[in-house]
């Protein structure tokens, strides 16, 4: 009788520790997760076909992106790393992005959501409103975006993980420097870009979120009539730049020497000096990740 006595305690002892390890097991496991937005250039103008073949995509990396583009996978479907684009044949600052970030951080998990639209400029089709509550103020663009997000960070919980945002990514000015958009707007950018940035922070409670964008349009053309404004301003929001404009946590990143698509190989648009090409993309994200990792 004892004997028996003591193996039931011994086994109800083994099922207690038992099911607090699958309780610890099941816990939520943290996961990092970086935003990109903007404009043609965070859409990309990279190609598939050109990227080296050394170039590996790391596909532990988790990636979510919206309707609003082709890609390898499933649009508002997580899956492992791959393009997305305007069409599938393309891919952004994704690949390198995602894949330097776990190089970096080889411990962590690492999930990227992306959201943009070609053409599209800040001043009203990203307008964050003044505050939450103030929805008819959003632009469509920002409306996509901030849903793209909550269904992506929703969709993570119920797969068990705990998401935090970390960083946001941003390529987007050309369309608010365009000659048809006038230099009220280009000039308003600053501002603009302030606000957006508080807003976005706001709108997802994450008030310390890393915000690193690109400067646009590296060579100066006619059409691009407020590029000079634009670029001025994405120099006053930069956290050092000691202007009334600059943000904590917030932080410019320099492209002027990227190659651009019309130095693309067998580019089928040879005049573009707009877009940075397949190997100017794939740095880009590698600066982006280098940014992230030495600020947070």
């Amino acid at each position: 009788m004892n004997h028996f006595k003591s193996m039931k305690r011994y086994f109800l002892m083994f099922f207690l520790v038992f099911s607090v390890l699958v309780s610890c097991s099941q816990e939520n496991k943290q996961i990092d997760v970086y935003l990109i937005g903007g404009q043609s250039n965070a859409t990309g103008q990279g190609y598939m076909k050109n990227i080296p073949p050394d170039f590996e995509i790391d596909k532990s990396v988790h990636f979510f992106y919206s309707s609003e583009l082709g890609g390898g996978g499933k649009a508002m479907e997580w899956g492992p790393l791959c393009q997305a684009s305007e069409t599938p044949d393309k891919f952004g600052v994704e690949l390198s992005l995602g894949t330097k970030l776990k190089h970096l951080k080889p411990e962590r998990e690492i999930a990227l959501i992306k959201h943009g639209l070609s053409g599209s400029n800040l001043y009203y089709q990203w307008a964050p409103g003044k505050h939450k509550n103030d929805t008819e103020s959003f632009g469509p663009e920002f409306k996509k975006f901030i849903y793209t997000v909550e269904v992506g960070l929703k969709e993570l919980e119920a797969k068990g993980f705990d998401p935090r945002i970390k960083a946001m990514i941003w390529i987007q000015g050309e369309a608010d420097a365009r000659d048809i958009a006038g230099l009220e707007n280009s000039r308003n950018y600053g501002t603009n870009l302030n606000h957006f940035i508080k807003r976005v922070r706001e709108q997802l409670n994450v008030p310390k979120m890393l915000f690193v964008y690109a400067y646009v349009i590296p060579i100066p053309l006619d059409r691009f009539t407020g590029r000079e404004e634009v670029r001025e301003a994405q120099r006053n929001v930069d956290q050092n730049s000691g202007h009334n404009l600059a943000l904590d946590r917030a932080f410019v990143v320099e492209t002027d020497d990227l190659p651009l698509r019309f130095d693309e190989p067998n580019s089928p648009y040879p005049d573009d000096k707009v877009h940075f090409n397949t190997f100017g993309l794939l740095k880009l994200g590698e600066r982006f990740a280098n940014k992230i990792n030495k600020e947070l």
